[in-house]
């Protein structure tokens, strides 16, 4: 145990008496942190100078608003009115000679009525479709009208 009590006596006799052992850990430790928070609040600083300098350099010009008092007026000596020479064209329906593309997937009943899927629509008598207007329902065809003519239909699923 002496060998104990001299190590300590040792140590006290280095370490000053009038500051206690927690506070002088304390300072040690400080004084390491504020050479990195004084360089932190550098870079910091020194990025928003930047970012401020940047943003002033690639703003673009701003134009005076010209003031509501004197309007700028220019004086027009000629104005230019085109004239059309060609008729309009007919609308799309006119212009359509050929038959419309339809494709008759399936016909049923409910009731009296029949129904009947062209091209992915639930038709009945007197609906129309790309301009072609059903005239009847049965279950071998369906017949349409289109421009004065008859379209005929057949269910091929019959």
């Amino acid at each position: 145990m002496s060998i104990i009590y001299d190590a300590l006596k040792r140590v006290e006799k280095t370490v000053d008496k009038s500051v206690p052992v927690a506070e002088t850990a304390k300072a040690k430790s400080t004084n390491k942190t504020r050479p990195i928070l004084l360089f932190i609040f550098v870079i910091v600083l020194g990025l928003f100078a930047g970012n401020m300098l940047f943003s002033l350099l690639t703003r673009p010009k701003a134009k005076p608003m010209p003031s509501l008092a004197s309007p700028a007026v220019t004086p027009v000596n000629k104005i230019d009115i085109p004239i059309q020479t060609e008729k309009p064209a007919p609308p799309l329906e006119r212009i359509r000679t050929t038959e419309p593309n339809l494709i008759l997937s399936g016909v049923y009943f409910q009731g009296k009525l029949g129904y009947a899927l062209i091209n992915n629509k639930i038709l009945k008598t007197e609906d129309t479709i790309l301009g072609a207007r059903v005239e009847s329902i049965s279950l071998e065809k369906v017949i349409l009208e289109f421009e004065g003519r008859k379209i005929t239909l057949i269910n091929a699923a019959r």
